[in-house]
This record gives structure tokens, sequence and C-alpha cells, in this order.
């Protein structure tokens, strides 16, 4: 797959998709550590942040006398038995993130982790993706695609972009769908065909699985320039004026990504400065365009008559209300790139909240 001796490697992985192995999830923890050797470190991701379960099992509760600079739970994550079984090893630390802690196995562990106590997201600066760049790491998928990817919303966060989504302060969590359905996960296929086609991806079998790797710099320079190129184009929003398809939105956007890749490398000139923020499910609303082909009509919720988005995720506070709260979120058309592509026409519907 291209990892080599020595390399930091950050790993997201699926065990059952590599089908049966003698030994499970510690022959693979072992044949990675074999990989990489005595002078290699293992990063996996040990996330408690799902918002959609218990909100008793919203974050890290099980001895953790936050804040410090490095985590001691044990408390398992939720993103499979490879990662927990990595947390279990002697010698392993973990990162002090109350939702999206890191856990790492090597002699960079405290390195890739100290800062992330102090990171005000769990992706942006300070977080192990930073100190995975700076030792020219990789990141290895193993059995699962370029969606399980936690990397892509690091250049979002670093430029505090204004669709960045929904965000807890006292958790620093942030749930990046609110504000706009991702690219990556509604359609993982065509990243995963934009990773390859731009030659960032290398992607081989393993056991039964497909797996991929992408050295961190060659990933960060694609972000940075996709990003320089089109801020929004991780974010799908209706393609035209009348036209509410995402998938056409997701189709120009990656032809987009391999274009401006094509063009040669480039870094965003500076940040928006928008920096993050709760999205409120209770308005106020400073703009609501009823004429955008992803308005989704008023819909009631605790008194009130909450204007909706197709092209928005569901809402940590409205989705369990069920039915179209839990298929559509609240409008955001004072920070989308549709308001700002097609400003409000002569006899457009449109509503300005005062």
């Amino acid at each position: 797959m291209g990892v080599r001796e020595g390399d930091a490697v950050m790993m997201h992985s699926s065990l059952s998709a590599l089908g049966p192995i003698d030994g499970g999830a510690e022959t693979v923890v072992d044949a990675l550590l074999e990989a990489v050797g005595p002078q290699g470190t293992l990063l996996v991701p040990a996330f408690r942040g799902s918002v959609w379960g218990e909100l008793a099992d919203f974050m890290i509760t099980n001895d953790c006398p936050c804040p410090q600079r490095l985590c001691p739970s044990r408390q398992p994550g939720f993103e499979g038995i490879i990662p927990n079984t990595v947390l279990k090893r002697p010698g392993s630390l973990r990162s002090c993130h109350r939702t999206h802690s890191w856990v790492a196995l090597g002699p960079a562990a405290e390195r890739l982790l100290r800062g992330h106590r102090d990171s005000v997201t769990f992706c942006g600066k300070g977080s192990p993706f930073e100190e995975l760049l700076a030792l020219d790491g990789c990141v290895l998928t193993l059995g699962v695609g370029v969606n399980t990817v936690t990397y892509w919303h690091y250049w979002e966060e670093l430029l505090q972009a204004p669709y960045l989504g929904h965000y807890w302060p006292d958790s620093k969590h942030m749930n990046h769908c609110v504000s706009g359905r991702r690219i990556q996960y509604e359609y993982p296929g065509i990243m995963q065909d934009v990773c390859r086609a731009s030659g960032i991806l290398k992607e081989g079998k393993v056991a039964k699985g497909v797996s991929g790797l992408m050295r961190a710099r060659a990933f960060d320079s694609f972000m940075a320039t996709i990003m320089a190129d089109n801020p929004w184009c991780m974010a799908l929003r209706p393609p035209d004026r009348q036209c509410g398809d995402l998938a056409i939105d997701a189709l120009r956007k990656a032809e987009g990504m391999l274009r401006a890749w094509a063009a040669g490398p480039k870094r965003p000139a500076k940040p928006f400065a928008c920096p993050p923020a709760p999205i409120s499910a209770n308005g106020p609303w400073p703009v609501v365009r009823e004429d955008c082909p992803a308005f989704a009509g008023y819909h009631a919720a605790a008194g009130k008559r909450v204007p909706l988005c197709r092209a928005n995720g569901r809402h940590p506070d409205l989705f369990r209300l069920g039915g179209i709260f839990n298929d559509c979120g609240v409008t955001t058309c004072d920070r989308c790139s549709w308001n700002e592509k097609f400003p409000n026409a002569p006899g457009a519907a449109s509503r300005i909240n005062q």
C-alpha cells in the first residue's frame, strides 16, 4: 500500500470489510506496527461524538478529569474494534478532546496528540492533522473509502468558512453538515474517483477489502488547492436558480476540483474570519430565500414556524421531532453560496426577518 518504515500513519478502518482474519483486530494492529517499524507511529480515531444517539454517549465520561495535556480515559470510541484494540495496547496515548479524541502508539504519539487540547475545533489548528503533516505521514483507509477521512474538514476549519457548521463551545464539537450537506458523505463514490484521478490516492487490496493510502502532504496540498479555487467546493448547494439537484452540483464541483489541481497547487490567500458558532434552531433567520429550489417550507416546532432547507443536514436540536426535521435542516441563507450567486431578483419570493 505504500506505508513506509518510520511513518506516522493516520488510519480509518473496518475489520468486517477485510473479511475473516485469523486473530482479528489484534493481527491487523500487529501487522501495521510491523510495517511502520519501531520508529513509526499508528494514529487512530477514538471518537465518541454522536449527537444522533443517546445524549449520554456524546462525550468521554469515564476517568476524564479534563482539561489536561493527554487523556487517561480508556472508555471505548465508536470507530470500531481496530481503534479500540490500539487503545488497549500498553503505551498508547489519547488526546484530550471530549468528543473527537485520537489514540496514538509509537515514538511520535505525544507529539501528534499534545496540541489537541488547545484546538478550538476538533479538526483545525492544533489538531493531530498539523503534526501528521509536519511529519510527512500518511492517511490509510483500511477497508473503507475516503468518505471516512476527517482530514477533509481541516481546511474548512482553518479557513473558518462561513458554512462551517453547528458548534458546541463547551465540548469543542462541530457538526459540519448542519449548514450544508458534504459532498464526501452524500456522494462518496464521486470523491473516491476524484482522489484516484488526482493521483493523491493509491488503492489496493488488503485481504478481501479495498484500501487506500494518501500521503499527508499531497492530501493537504490538494485540499488547499481546491479550497483556494472554490471555498464552497465541499458543501453541496442547488446548482442553478431553478434546479435543486445536488448530484449535479457534486459532479460540477468534482470537475472543478480536478481542473484546479491540474492547473497547479496553490494556497488560500486568507481566512474568512468567521469563528465557529452554534446555528440556532429557533432563529432569528436574517434571510430566508423562499425562491431557492432547496427551500422546504415552514414547519411548526416548539411554537415557532421554522424554515427548512433540503441542502442542509438535520439539526441536532430538531431531528428527534421526526418527519421532515429528520430529513432537512434549518435554513442558513445568510451564509449560503446560492444566495450569493443568485441575488434576490425583482419579484422573487424572499423574506428578510427584522
